[in-house]
């Protein structure tokens, strides 16, 4: 292989941007071979990757698993605390909102009955039946000749 073309190659291999073919070209060169000095730092680099049998220990697969199993536990459990906050948080407005419309109604309600206290009140007396009736009956006049003079003055 060309030293320049050789070259290009492992550059291409340091970015990340080599196939799988010029991968075991490269693989084969620096591991077959001998190698100029001027690639005895590329030539370890391959070795360590492609030729190391590294030992794994019996008992990292077990270690590794325990942690991966804390870490979603730990993760659930992050979950499960702001579910709960939000929820909380949920179910104290809505009490707070439904005191509010209890205290409301009951205020209503209230107004209600003071209302119709009161004129039954007025309806047990004739006359004080009568002064209410013609009260309203007045209201309820001057607010409709209210109305027809802004339409009459509208029309002009």
């Amino acid at each position: 292989m060309e030293s320049n073309e050789l070259k290009k190659l492992v550059e291409r291999f340091y970015e990340g941007q080599t196939t799988e073919q010029e991968e075991q070209l490269l693989q084969h060169y620096f591991l077959d071979g001998d190698v100029s000095p001027e690639w005895a730092v590329e030539q370890q680099l391959f070795k360590q990757l492609y030729q190391a049998d590294v030992p794994v220990p019996e008992y990292l697969e077990r270690q590794l698993s325990q942690q991966i199993d804390g870490w979603n536990k730990i993760e659930k459990l992050s979950e499960r605390k702001a579910r709960t906050f939000t929820l909380r948080w949920i179910v104290g407005v809505a009490a707070g909102l439904l005191l509010l419309f209890s205290v409301g109604l009951l205020v209503h309600f209230q107004q209600k009955e003071d209302e119709i206290a009161a004129q039954r009140e007025i309806v047990n007396n004739p006359q004080d039946a009568y002064a209410e009736t013609e009260k309203a009956l007045l209201k309820f006049s001057n607010t409709i000749n209210k109305g027809l003079k802004q339409v009459e003055n509208e029309t002009r």
